[in-house]
């Protein structure tokens, strides 16, 4: 057995610290109820979940501020349920993410005074962490950045793509081949799980269901 592997067979969804399992719930949500699925998380600095969002872009979702609109992103919807009346000091609340955000979730982060980010995945398509001092404004503030991780980045790589494969969204093909030049084994798999319906009956499946069935694959299909 690989070093590679041995990884893969030491993986289980208990291992995963809470607010990233708490995370994906939300992004499993936001698939059920038809969305996209990447969920956010916005943590106080007593380790408390404050707030969560759900991409609420393709449907009206539960629990969310906005729906139905191109801007209607997991981040956006987490961000705009801080009410600056009772969160009067967020610099060291903490933004979680299953995908890298976008220009836009970048920029509602950095101007809602949040000074620290955590995400699964790389998007190298979208993804805009690196607008971190391009400009005068982008360079005042100190952003702490972690990310991707390890496994949470494939898992949240295969439901994205699952997602645009089963919608047959046409948008989403450059995006697909730009996430594969990093993910290559998660892209695959999503490719594979669509052709084979594996997530056909998700209203009964958990999240953590799906990150075992993730992780078996991997340790049969690829060398992680």
């Amino acid at each position: 057995m690989s070093v590679n592997e041995k990884l893969v067979e030491s993986v289980c969804w208990s291992v995963i610290p809470y607010h990233w399992q708490q995370c994906f719930e939300e992004a499993w949500k936001s698939f059920q109820e038809g969305s996209r699925p990447i969920g956010a998380l916005i943590v106080n600095t007593e380790r408390e979940i404050v707030s969560r969002g759900k991409s609420a872009v393709f449907n009206e979702l539960s629990d969310t501020v906005i729906s139905h609109n191109e801007i209607a992103h997991a981040e956006v919807n987490a961000l705009l349920k801080i009410d600056n009346r009772i969160h009067k000091k967020v610099n060291n609340y903490v933004l979680y993410s299953t995908m890298e955000p976008c220009p836009l979730c970048f920029g509602a982060l950095y101007m809602s005074g949040l000074k620290n980010l955590k995400y699964a995945a790389k998007d190298k398509y979208g993804g805009s962490t690196n607008l971190l001092g391009t400009t005068p404004y982008l360079s005042r503030k100190r952003i702490q950045i972690e990310g991707p991780i390890p496994y949470l980045a494939d898992l949240s790589i295969l439901l994205s793509v699952y997602f645009d494969l089963e919608l047959g969204y046409e948008k989403g093909i450059a995006v697909i081949d730009m996430m594969a030049e990093d993910y290559p084994e998660a892209v695959g798999l999503a490719f594979k799980w669509v052709e084979e319906k594996r997530l056909g009956d998700k209203q009964n499946l958990t999240i953590e269901k799906v990150f075992e069935m993730m992780i078996e694959d991997l340790k049969v299909h690829s060398s992680f």
